[in-house]
């Protein structure tokens, strides 16, 4: 049994450990640090087991446009992968940021994965990102944004990495 809380300061070194043994290099870590650091992190959760932290996501501000978010980093601890937490990370992620009424919310990824939470890839809205676009997804939150016309501007850590 997980519980998915936000995170607080105590869990940073703990996130970090885990991040980095998820995706075996730091450059995700180092993501999610300048984000914390320049204050763009909107939205940040982990999942708790009895063995301690097994899973993290993140979702930042987006530069533009105003009020949207992006997904991800997103990581589960290698040995409870397959469990279904990444996916309860990432609905109780999209939940926040419904609550926190934030306009949408964009993921680079699989889209095989990501459709099976709503995201819409090669959909009616035409965005404009420097990531592959058939990797851009894009979840609205409010209806009209399923059509937007939009540049993509992620913040600046997401270039220093």
């Amino acid at each position: 049994m997980i519980t998915v809380r936000p995170a607080v300061p105590e869990d940073h070194v703990n996130i970090s450990v885990l991040v980095v043994s998820s995706f075996r290099q730091p450059n995700e870590s180092n993501l999610i640090r300048a984000l914390r650091k320049s204050g763009e992190l909107a939205v940040e959760l982990v999942a708790v087991a009895k063995a301690g932290l097994v899973g993290h996501v993140a979702l930042s501000r987006m530069v533009s446009p105003e009020n949207w978010l992006a997904l991800g980093p997103v990581c589960v601890r290698p040995e409870n992968a397959g469990q279904g937490i990444g996916h309860e990370l990432i609905l109780h992620g999209i939940d926040a940021a419904r609550r926190a009424k934030f306009d949408a919310i964009v993921v680079v990824g699989d889209p095989d994965y990501y459709r099976r939470f709503g995201f819409v890839f090669g959909g009616p809205a035409e965005l404009i990102s420097p990531y592959p676009r058939q990797y851009t997804g894009l979840y609205p939150i409010k209806p009209a944004v399923a059509a937007a016309h939009a540049v993509l501007q992620y913040p600046d850590a997401f270039g220093e990495v």
